[in-house]
C-alpha cells in the first residue's frame, strides 16, 4: 500500500511539471526607426531570435520620429520596472540624458542603429555608418571615374547615421573631382525625399547632378521615381540598407532601379543575443559593429536568392511556431485530463486506505471501550462513595460554621454590655475614647458574624422571605438617619432624591435593611471627605418596577473589580481599603430572593452607582413568602464610626522630645497609637507607603513604625528604600503587622527591620521596645562621637550609617582649616539638603553641624599646640580655620576651661 501511494505521488508530480519556461526577463524596446521596410526587417529578426530564448519577453513602443514621445516611452519603461532597455534614438543629443538616467539607475541599456553623445550605455549594436559612407564613396569614385556631380539625400539631419555616412562619403571623395553640389533633407522617408526633390527641380536644372546618393534605399528609389516622372534619364542611383523583400534595395538593384546598394544590417537578432548575455551574466562586447558590403549587378542575383531563402525560412519558422502552439495546447488539455484522472485515482486509493484503517481502529476502539466502561463503572462506585463522604464533611463544616458563629456572638455580647455600662459611668471619663473604640470594633465584629450566619442560611436554603407592603421612603429615611452623623462629621453631601414620597413596595424589611446598610457602608467607605452620596428613586412604568440607586463620588472601580464585585470574599486588587468581601455578595443574594436584580456602574476616579431593581406588586412572590397585617418598620442597624474623644487635659511635650513616624492605613489603629504615644513623643502620621517615605525624607524622625500591608502595598518596599537611603538609613524601624509567620519575620530581618511586633499587640510592649531602640541609638551615637571625630573609618561599606559618618567627618577634616567653610559646603558634598544634614547629624552625633566643626577645629588646635611648639598661637588659630586669635582663645577656653597659652605651658613643662 505504501509503495502504491509513493508511485502515485511521483506520477502526479511528473504530470504537473512545467511544460515550458515562462518569461523571466522583460525587455523594453523604444524605437525611432524610419522606413517601414527597415522597421519590419528589424522586428522580424528580433522575433526570430527571441524564439531561441523563451525566458525573454519583448515590448516595442514606436516614437514615430518624435524626441519628446521617445523620452516619455523610455520613462514609462523605467517606471514599469523592465529588466533591460533597447533604444534606437531618434536624435542623439535629445535622447542622451534619458538613456544616461536609466543606465545610472542600474538598468542595462542597448543602443541600436544610432548612437548617443556619451558612452553611458551597456552595449551598442549597429553598422559602422562612417564605414558605410566611406565604402559608398569609393564605389562612386570608381563608377564615375573621379569626376561628376552628386546629389546627396540625407536622413534625419541630427541623427548619428546621417552625419557619419556623410563624413565617410566626404573622406572617400577627397582628392577626386567629384563635387557634392546638392543636399536634400529626406529625413529617412520616401515621400519626404520625393517632395523635397520636386521642390528642388522646380528651381534648378536636373543637369546639375549626375548621380543621386540616398542615405537609405527608399529615398534613392523615390528620387528615381521623381526623375522618371519628369522624363529625366541618364542618372545613376545609389542606396544604402540592401533590405530583402519585394520593395527592398536588393530587388531595386535587380530591377535596375538602383545601380548599387550597400548592406546595413538592422541588428535586431544581434541586439536580442546581447540582451540575453547581459541578463544571464555572460560576457559580452560593448561595441557590436555589423559589416557592410556592396550589392550591384555583379552579385545581385546571388544575394537575392539568399535573402529570398531567408524570408521563406522565416515564414516556415512562424508556421512551425504556430503548429507547436497548437500541439502545446493539445498537450496541456491532455495533461489536465490526466491530472484529474490521477487525482481521482489518488483520492480513491486514500479513501480505500482510510476505510481499512478506520475498520481496524474501530475494532481497537471497541476493545478499549470495553476496558474503559469497566474502569468507569469502578470509578463511578468510588465517586458515589466519595460524594457521600464529602456530603457528610460539608454538613459537618456547615454545622461547625454555624456553631462557631454562635460561639462568637456570646463573648461579643458579654463584651458589648459592660462596655456600654462603662461608657455611661461617671468615673470613666479619662478612658471614654478607648471605651468607644472598643465598642465600635465590637459592633463591627458582631455585624461580620451576623453576615456569616446569613450566608450560612442562604447556602442551607433556610433563609425565608417575610414580605409585606411597606412605605419605601420612610424606610430609607430611617436607615439614612443612622448615617447622617457620619456624613456631617466628614462634610459629605447625603440626600434622598424622589419625585413621589408615597411609594408602596413589597419587600422583607429585615433583608432590605441589610442590603441598604451594606450599600451605604460601602459608599461611605470609599467616598472622600466633602464628597457626595445620593439615593435616587426611579419609577419604571413600562417594566412595572422601581429602582433604588446609591450613587457616590468615591474612588470607583476598574473593570475587573466591577466584574467580580458581587462574588463572595472577592477583594479588588487595586482597592486601597480592605474588607471581608461578604457584604455585596450577601446583598445580591438577598435582592435575588425578592426576584429583583442589583447592578453596578463604575469607573476609576469617577464614582460608583449601585442600582437595585424591585418589581412592583406582589404577584411574583409565593403565598408562603407573604405576611399579613400592617407594615411595621424595624429599627435600622447601628452605624459605628469614630466619635470625638472626650476632651482631656493637654499633654505638654518638651521641645526636644523625639519624633516618631507611624505608617498605617487603618485609621483607628493609627489614631490609637498616635494618641497613646503622643504623651511622650512628637508624632507624624502617614496612611500610605509613598506619604510615609516622603515624610521620613523630609522630617527625618527618630523612629518609624510600619505595617507590612499598607493600602495593598508591601511595607518591605518602604523598608528597603528607607534603609538604602543615606538620609534615613540610621532611623530604627519597628514592623507592626498581622503577618506573624516566621517567614515574614525572617524577611523583615533581611530587609533591615530593627524589631517585629505581631497584631494584636500590647501598647506597653510597644512603648518599651521604642525606648530600648532609641536608647541603643543613643549609645551608637556616643560610639561615633568617641571613635570618629578626627580619624576617618577605613571600612565605609559595612552600613549606610557608618558610610555617612565617614564621609561627613572626612569632608569636615579636609576643609575645616578654611575660615569660609560652611554647612552649605558640607551639604553639597554629601548630597543632602541643609535641613536634612542638620537633622541627620543631630540624630547620629548629638551635635549640630557647626558645633561638630568647632570640636574638630579645637581638637586639631590641641594637637598642634602639643606637637608644634615653634608655631605661634595666632598662627595655629589661622591653621585650624579661626578668623582671629582672640576668638580662638575664647572658644578654646570655653571648651577646655583653659586658654591655649596656659594649655601649652602646662603640657610642655
Amino acid at each position: 500500500m505504501k509503495q502504491l501511494l509513493f508511485l502515485c505521488f511521483i506520477w502526479i508530480a511528473v504530470s504537473c511539471g512545467p511544460i515550458q519556461e515562462s518569461p523571466k526577463y522583460r525587455i523594453g524596446f523604444s524605437q525611432c526607426v524610419t522606413g517601414d521596410a527597415w522597421r519590419k526587417a528589424m522586428h522580424e529578426e528580433m522575433y526570430r531570435e527571441l524564439s531561441f530564448y523563451p525566458e525573454l519577453s519583448l515590448t516595442i513602443k514606436d516614437a514615430k520620429g518624435d524626441n519628446s514621445l521617445q523620452i516619455q516611452q523610455i520613462r514609462e519603461f523605467m517606471e514599469e520596472g523592465v529588466d533591460l532597455l533597447i533604444v534606437s534614438p531618434n536624435e542623439s543629443a535629445p535622447i542622451t540624458p534619458i538613456v544616461e538616467e536609466a543606465f545610472n539607475l542600474g538598468i542595462p541599456v542597448i543602443v541600436v542603429d544610432r548612437k548617443i553623445t556619451s558612452n553611458q550605455y551597456s552595449a551598442y549594436v549597429g553598422g559602422d555608418n562612417y564605414e558605410v559612407g566611406l565604402t559608398a564613396g569609393q564605389y562612386i569614385r570608381n563608377l564615375m571615374e573621379d569626376k561628376g556631380q552628386i546629389l546627396e539625400i540625407w536622413g534625419l539631419e541630427g541623427s548619428s547615421p546621417a552625419i557619419e555616412r556623410h563624413q565617410g562619403l566626404m573622406a572617400a571623395l577627397e582628392g577626386s573631382e567629384i563635387d557634392l553640389t546638392v543636399k536634400i533633407r529626406g529625413e529617412w522617408e520616401k515621400d519626404t525625399a520625393k517632395n523635397r526633390l520636386k521642390e528642388y527641380l522646380l528651381e534648378e536644372d536636373p543637369n546639375t547632378f549626375d548621380l543621386v546618393l540616398g542615405h537609405n534605399d527608399v529615398m534613392a528609389i523615390g528620387a528615381y521615381e521623381v526623375l522618371q516622372s519628369k522624363g529625366v534619364s541618364g542618372k545613376q542611383f545609389i542606396g544604402i540598407d540592401a533590405l530583402p523583400g519585394p520593395y527592398g534595395g536588393i530587388q531595386a538593384v535587380s530591377d535596375q532601379v538602383l545601380n548599387a546598394t550597400f548592406f546595413y544590417p538592422t541588428g535586431g537578432d544581434q541586439a536580442i543575443e546581447v540582451a540575453y548575455q547581459i541578463l544571464s551574466g555572460l560576457p559580452f562586447d560593448k561595441q557590436n559593429i555589423l559589416q557592410t558590403a556592396a550589392v550591384d549587378s555583379s552579385n545581385v542575383k546571388i544575394m537575392k536568392l539568399q535573402t529570398d531563402k531567408i524570408i521563406d525560412q522565416q515564414s516556415n519558422i512562424l508556421r512551425q511556431k504556430e503548429r507547436i502552439g497548437v500541439q502545446l495546447e493539445i498537450y496541456h488539455n491532455q495533461r489536465t485530463f490526466l491530472f484529474g484522472f490521477g487525482l481521482t485515482l489518488f483520492i480513491a486509493i486514500i479513501s480505500l486506505a482510510y476505510v481499512f484503517k478506520s475498520l481496524r481502529e474501530k475494532q481497537e476502539i471497541n476493545e478499549e471501550l470495553k476496558d474503559k466502561n469497566k474502569e468507569i463503572s469502578e470509578q463511578k462506585d468510588k465517586i458515589v462513595e466519595y460524594s457521600e463522604k464529602a456530603e457528610i464533611a460539608t454538613q459537618q463544616k456547615f454545622e461547625f460554621f454555624t456553631n462557631i458563629s454562635h460561639e462568637f456572638r456570646t463573648p461579643l455580647t458579654l463584651i458589648q454590655g459592660p462596655i456600654e455600662d462603662l461608657l455611661h459611668h461617671p468615673t470613666t471619663g479619662p478612658f471614654k475614647g478607648e471605651l468607644k473604640l472598643i465598642k465600635m470594633n465590637t459592633n463591627r465584629l458582631l455585624r461580620l458574624v451576623n453576615q456569616l450566619m446569613d450566608i450560612r442560611k442562604l447556602d442551607n436554603q433556610r433563609m425565608k422571605l417575610n414580605v409585606r407592603e411597606n412605605d419605601l421612603i420612610p424606610f430609607l429615611e430611617m436607615i439614612m438617619a443612622s448615617f447622617k452623623p457620619l456624613a456631617q462629621k466628614r462634610n459629605i453631601t447625603f440626600r434622598l432624591l424622589t419625585e413621589d414620597k408615597n411609594l408602596k413596595v413589597w419587600f422583607d424589611p429585615m433583608m432590605m435593611d441589610k442590603v441598604m446598610f451594606n450599600l451605604l457602608s460601602n459608599a461611605f467607605k470609599f467616598t472622600p471627605d466633602r464628597g457626595s452620596i445620593l439615593i435616587k428613586i426611579r419609577l419604571q412604568q413600562l417594566e412595572n418596577s422601581i429602582s433604588i440607586v446609591v450613587e457616590d463620588t468615591g474612588t470607583g472601580m476598574d473593570a475587573e473589580t466591577a466584574e467580580h464585585v458581587f462574588e463572595r470574599f472577592y477583594q479588588g486588587k487595586n482597592n486601597a481599603k480592605s474588607g471581608t468581601g461578604i457584604g455585596l455578595a450577601l446583598s445580591k443574594e438577598l435582592v435575588h430572593l425578592h426576584q429583583g436584580s442589583i447592578k453596578v456602574h463604575t469607573s476609576i476616579h469617577e464614582g460608583t452607582q449601585f442600582v437595585v431593581n424591585l418589581l412592583l406588586g406582589h404577584s411574583h412572590f409565593q403565598d408562603t413568602d407573604k405576611m399579613t397585617g400592617e407594615s411595621q418598620l424595624i429599627a435600622p442597624e447601628e452605624v459605628n464610626f469614630e466619635e470625638e474623644d472626650t476632651p482631656t487635659s493637654p499633654v505638654i511635650i518638651p521641645e526636644d522630645a523625639l519624633t516618631l513616624l507611624i505608617i498605617e492605613d487603618d485609621e483607628a489603629i493609627r489614631k490609637y497609637m498616635s494618641r497613646q504615644l503622643s504623651k511622650t513623643y512628637h508624632i507624624l502620621e502617614a496612611e500610605s507607603i509613598d506619604a510615609g517615605i516622603a515624610k521620613a525624607l523630609d522630617q527625618l524622625p527618630d523612629l518609624i513604625t510600619c505595617d507590612l500591608m499598607v493600602q495593598k502595598q508591601s511595607g518591605y518596599e518602604a523598608i528597603q528604600r528607607l534603609k538604602n537611603d543615606v538620609r534615613t538609613s540610621h532611623i530604627p524601624i519597628i514592623v507592626i503587622t498581622a503577618k506573624g509567620e516566621i517567614e515574614d519575620k525572617i524577611e523583615g530581618i533581611r530587609q533591615g527591620v530593627d524589631d517585629y511586633i505581631s497584631k494584636p499587640f500590647s501598647m506597653v510592649l510597644l512603648s518599651e521596645r521604642i525606648k530600648m531602640l532609641l536608647a541603643n541609638r543613643q549609645k551608637l551615637r556616643e560610639h561615633y562621637l568617641h571613635q570618629l571625630p578626627i580619624e576617618r573609618s577605613l571600612d565605609t561599606s559595612s552600613s549606610p550609617d557608618k558610610k555617612f559618618i565617614s564621609e561627613f567627618t572626612a569632608v569636615v577634616e579636609q576643609h575645616c582649616h578654611h575660615p569660609s567653610f560652611s554647612v552649605n559646603d558640607i551639604a553639597e558634598k554629601v548630597g543632602l539638603s541643609r535641613g536634612q544634614l542638620y537633622r541627620k547629624t543631630k540624630a547620629m552625633l548629638g551635635y549640630t553641624v557647626n558645633e561638630y566643626i568647632n570640636k574638630v577645629r579645637l581638637k586639631k588646635a590641641k594637637h598642634l599646640l602639643l606637637n608644634s611648639p615653634e608655631k605661634a598661637i595666632s598662627e595655629i588659630a589661622f591653621m585650624v580655620g579661626f578668623t582671629s586669635s582672640a576668638y580662638f582663645s575664647t572658644a578654646f577656653k570655653n571648651h577646655y576651661a583653659i586658654t591655649p597659652s596656659e594649655f601649652r605651658d602646662k603640657n610642655l613643662k
